[in-house]
């Protein structure tokens, strides 16, 4: 099992090292979903170069950039198309892995329960309860 499996086949991470791509792709992943804005502090990994380690290694790669601009329907719909189709084990990333992890449920809200979203975030230890009206929302909006 990866570290920071939220279900089968989906992983939030922290920020990712140059190295943590071969080793990744060695463990099997398949695809890289990159949230880090490239003008956000601490990037050591920015998107072009998270794009030619993905090519390297032979992983898919999406640069779903969560910063400043906000949340918005589209990066939402992008990122439930890339958890319904692209190939599995996915790793998404962010500076702590929170934020990935809080936009693997939101995504999956245009697919799943509010309470199946809750009850997977609680078994792999994050509290998306205060979330439950923005999942509800989306959930009755699709």
């Amino acid at each position: 099992m990866l570290p920071g499996q939220i279900e089968d086949g989906f992983n939030a991470a922290p920020q990712l090292t140059a190295s943590d791509f071969e080793m990744l792709a060695e463990q099997g992943v398949k695809t890289i979903v990159n949230n880090r804005p490239d003008s956000e502090f601490g990037v050591t990994v920015n998107n072009q170069m998270a794009a030619e380690l993905c090519r390297k290694y032979g992983m898919e790669y999406h640069f779903l950039p969560l910063g400043n601009a906000g949340l918005t329907m589209d990066l939402i719909n992008q990122m439930a198309d890339i958890l319904a189709n692209a190939p599995r084990p996915i790793v998404s990333y962010c500076a702590s892995g929170a934020r990935s992890a809080s936009f693997w449920a939101i995504a999956s809200a245009v697919t799943k329960t509010p309470d199946e979203i809750i009850s997977a975030g609680a078994a792999s230890g994050h509290n998306f309860a205060p979330m439950r009206p923005i999942l509800t929302q989306i959930a009755s909006s699709v």
